[in-house]
């Protein structure tokens, strides 16, 4: 299903790359269902591992928009701190998703017995599996997300962006 199709007041856990299509001009679905989270016709729910590997991308994407490293980024920065420290839009990004209209959740101790169950049956990464873990406590049935290894999971209804920029 296409990210329009989420009905009002929806309840839906909204991965890190829609947030990172949206911020980055990349689809105008991902734009419009943040406008939709803001204004509350949906609930958007992100977890604190959403929000940190948002943040983590932006912060690599600064770096190299900056000229600040060419291929690794994250090397770059572990080995110079001061590369971080000139660093602002990131940090920006993160403020303002902290500000908008999403709930967040924290990932519990028992959310990761929970992945591990959903790493064995589903092959997810460790956190695709804590963010559905999560989503799957908070009974949340319902994920908007670019990512096809969520595609076949039962009870779980995926919502996708059709309009991609790549």
């Amino acid at each position: 299903m296409k990210l329009d199709d989420i009905l009002n007041n929806a309840t839906v856990l909204v991965d890190a790359n829609i947030l990172l299509y949206a911020r980055r001009g990349k689809s105008l679905q991902c734009r419009n269902l943040l406008a939709r989270c803001d204004s509350g016709t949906i609930s958007g729910i992100i977890t604190t591992i959403i929000l940190a590997e948002f943040g983590h991308r932006q912060m690599m994407v600064e770096c190299q928009m900056l000229g600040l490293a060419a291929s690794n980024p994250a090397k770059a920065m572990s080995r110079q701190p001061e590369v971080v420290r000139r660093l602002s839009t990131y940090a920006t990004d993160v403020r303002n998703l902290l500000g908008g209209g999403f709930q967040i959740e924290t990932v519990r101790p028992e959310d990761f017995l929970v992945a591990l169950e959903l790493q064995k049956q589903h092959g997810l990464l460790t956190n695709d599996a804590l963010n559905l873990a999560t989503a799957r406590r908070l009974g949340i049935t319902e994920i908007a997300t670019a990512d096809t290894h969520f595609d076949h999971i039962q009870g779980l209804i995926v919502y996708k962006p059709e309009d991609l920029i790549r």
